[in-house]
């Protein structure tokens, strides 16, 4: 079975309020009105909706989405549930991890049900919580390559996403039904577009069980 991950883009799709990031454009260069074909134009940043971080998009000179090992972003993947959180506390998953370790496997992407995809289309889904500071070494611990979430970001700082790219892991944001996965391993992709300077790529992600 196939599960679509991904929010559906369009007009009204929320950008980051903080950051000034323009609204998703779109419009037609020709439709069915005139001609036998449909083609059209979109503008958008980079980390809107469902999307992936590059290593450039916090490391100066670092790696972009056409420099990127793609297995970072697709493979085998398990899901943990992690509600038990605010907004206001700091997502520490070392109890998640250590309490279900004999479903982990080395080289595993980690996905995280956080239960903030219920807030996607509010300006309460821009009010997270961030990951604790150790997350990047927790996850190099585990031997975890990737991780993904229901949140619309890992921290507001900063700070995680230079160290968990910096260990050449991927970081896949704004995911979205994700309640059928927890507590099963599956096969998950979230390739990112081959940008020559991509700081970031929206991605069709999506999981697949048995």
């Amino acid at each position: 079975m196939i599960h679509d991950l991904t929010i559906t883009l369009d007009e009204n799709t929320r950008p980051f309020p903080a950051t000034g990031d323009p609204h998703m454009t779109w419009k037609h260069l020709v439709d069915h009105t005139s001609f036998p074909v449909q083609v059209s134009l979109f503008s958008m940043v980079t980390h809107l909706g469902t999307h992936v971080d590059a290593p450039l998009h916090f490391i100066k000179d670092g790696k972009t989405t056409a420099d990127i090992d793609l297995s970072l972003y697709c493979g085998q993947a398990v899901c943990f549930d992690v509600t038990k959180v605010s907004a206001e506390s700091i997502l520490d998953i070392s109890k998640t991890l250590e309490e279900n370790k004999k479903l982990i496997k080395p080289g595993d992407i980690l996905i995280l049900h956080t239960g903030w995809e219920d807030k996607v289309g509010t300006s309460e889904y821009f009010e997270y919580p961030d990951f604790a500071l150790t997350t990047g070494e927790l996850l190099e611990r585990f031997g975890i390559r990737g991780i993904g979430f229901d949140l619309p970001s890992i921290d507001h700082t900063g700070e995680i996403h230079r160290d968990i790219l910096g260990r050449n892991m991927s970081i896949i944001e704004s995911l979205i039904n994700l309640k059928p996965l927890i507590g099963k391993r599956f096969y998950f992709s979230a390739v990112p577009l081959k940008f020559s300077d991509g700081d970031g790529s929206p991605v069709r992600a999506y999981a697949v069980t048995d």
